[in-house]
Parts: structure tokens; sequence; C-alpha cells
């Protein structure tokens, strides 16, 4: 039985995967605003439970 290791791959990268020379930091890191957007709303919702539990 083969093991296919598919992180020992060497050269071309397989299909649906970027090298460095193709990665966009900047793109992750324009991230940033959407995922404090989230916490803001997850924030927002448990206050809102609470509410109507204590209601």
């Amino acid at each position: 039985m083969s093991r296919d290791d598919e992180d020992d791959w060497v050269g071309t990268p397989p299909e649906g995967r970027y090298g460095r020379d193709r990665a966009k930091p900047e793109f992750w890191r324009a991230q940033r605003p959407l995922t404090i957007t989230g916490v803001g709303l997850v924030i927002v919702l448990a206050v809102l439970v609470v509410a109507i539990v204590l209601a």
C-alpha cells in the first residue's frame, strides 16, 4: 500500500496550490476588519440573548 504524502512535493506546486511567488500577503492583512466585525457581531448577539433570558 503506497502512502501519498502531499507535503513532500518538490518543483511545480500541485494544482490548487500557490507558490511563494504568487502569494499575496496584503490580501490576508485586509481581512482583519472583517474579523473585528465578526467578533463585534457575536458580542452583540450574546448581549441580546442575555437580555431576552433576563426579561
